[in-house]
């Protein structure tokens, strides 16, 4: 039996999360916390795909669509978001917000405390093991060593046994981190919705263009980095030279409401599987 086209845009799209999903795990959001944000994201899509068709959007017709539950569409539809699902942060997460705001993991100025790795009742084997008997606290030191959050203290010279000490401030982003999300949001979100737009065949195409090349020696990539990057510094003098001039021109006009995105990319990495 051939795909249906619905198969073949899932795969598409299972195949265009990969390094978005790895850039999530990295930065410590698991799959519930995601796919409790995406439902809201599947709500206002079909919300907007709906009103674009002139089609009738109630809650079932948005939970036909998404094939999300009704009861969950009208909760949305009548609050303005999803309702919060028990335990979304995950273990790893969760360990973390108790011991930076727990009592009895924090000194009485509220800083959180050295743990003995393993041991007594304040211990950072029983912190773990009072959030989830599901995960071992080794697995979850594991994680939170890996994402920077938490680090191993030496053994004391009187013999006690490892510690573990928590950085605070670890999950607040570093300076220019945000503006450096948005970014990344803003071109690779326009440069998707050209393509999908494409796809989807309603109106003009958008330009949305690649060159692909493969089997090339490491000094031949870095000679086609230099000549795209050549490339992109001729063509952003040009494209803003132009863009500056139209955009004061229109502004304040009628029909002034138009917005574009220009960019260019530039990727290397191993040959694909055949």
């Amino acid at each position: 039996m051939s795909e249906s086209r619905a198969d073949l845009s899932l795969a598409a799209a299972l195949s265009l999360l990969v390094p978005l999903v790895e850039l999530l795990l990295h930065d410590g959001v698991t799959y519930p916390r995601f796919a409790n944000a995406l439902k809201k994201t599947f709500l206002e899509s079909a919300t907007n795909l709906l009103e674009a068709s002139a089609e009738k959007v109630n809650d079932s017709s948005v939970s036909t669509l998404t094939g999300i539950h009704r009861k969950d569409v009208r909760g949305w539809r009548s609050i303005g978001h999803t309702r919060p699902q028990a335990k979304t942060l995950g273990p790893v997460m969760e360990v973390f917000t108790r011991w930076a705001n727990d009592p009895d993991y924090c000194d009485n100025e509220g800083r959180p405390l050295t743990l003995d790795r393993t041991g007594g009742p304040r211990s950072f084997e029983a912190l773990a093991a009072s959030v989830s008997k599901d995960v071992h606290p080794h697995t979850v030191l594991r994680e939170l060593i890996r994402l920077g959050v938490v680090r191993l203290v030496e053994a004391a010279s009187d013999g006690s046994g490892e510690q573990v000490s928590l950085c605070a401030d670890a999950f607040v982003p570093k300076k220019g981190a945000a503006e450096m999300l948005q970014l990344f949001s803003d071109n690779v979100g326009d440069h998707l919705a050209a393509a999908t737009h494409n796809l989807m065949g309603t109106n003009a195409p958008m330009l949305e263009q690649s060159v692909y090349a493969d089997s090339l020696r490491p000094e031949s990539v870095a000679a086609m980095d230099t000549l795209a990057r050549q490339i992109w510094t001729k063509a952003l003098h040009d494209v803003v030279r132009d863009a500056t001039v139209l955009s004061d021109q229109d502004r304040g006009q009628p029909g002034a409401n138009q917005r574009i995105r220009v960019g260019m990319y530039f990727y290397h990495g191993p040959n694909r599987e055949p």
